[in-house]
């Protein structure tokens, strides 16, 4: 079965070579179309994970502004995944680490932020 560890490794090398593949094609990060969002295909409406593709791909060219614009979480999503690919102990203990009360202001203040990312898109 697919654990963490193997998603964060495949979604790395899965974002790496479209990377490469962008790059050596010509083609803009912008015109990149891998899996179009449903909700925003039906209600013409973004989720709160619209972006999020291209936010990535155009980090692996150094577009940081412009990933920023498509979805400032990518930082964090990148992050995430490079932790869980490469120091999966160590993120796991810092985690641990964490009291229960800090552990749920860090998801509550996580989900908080999500939702005023997508609040600011919606009227923007």
């Amino acid at each position: 079965m697919f654990n963490h560890i193997f998603l964060a490794r495949f979604f790395l090398i899965g974002l790496g070579v479209v990377g490469i593949y962008t790059t050596i094609s010509g083609m803009s990060p912008a015109e990149v179309s891998l899996v179009p969002c449903i909700l925003h295909s039906v209600t013409d409406i973004p989720c709160p994970g619209c972006g999020m593709t291209r936010a990535c791909i155009v980090l692996t060219h150094g577009h940081f502004a412009d990933a920023w614009r498509y979805h400032p979480f990518s930082y964090l999503i990148i992050g995430l995944a490079i932790g869980s690919a490469f120091f999966p102990m160590w993120l796991k203990n810092a985690w641990t680490r964490c009291s229960p009360i800090t552990q749920n202001t860090i998801a509550i203040s996580g989900i908080v932020l999500c939702l005023s990312i997508w609040i600011h898109k919606l009227w923007t």
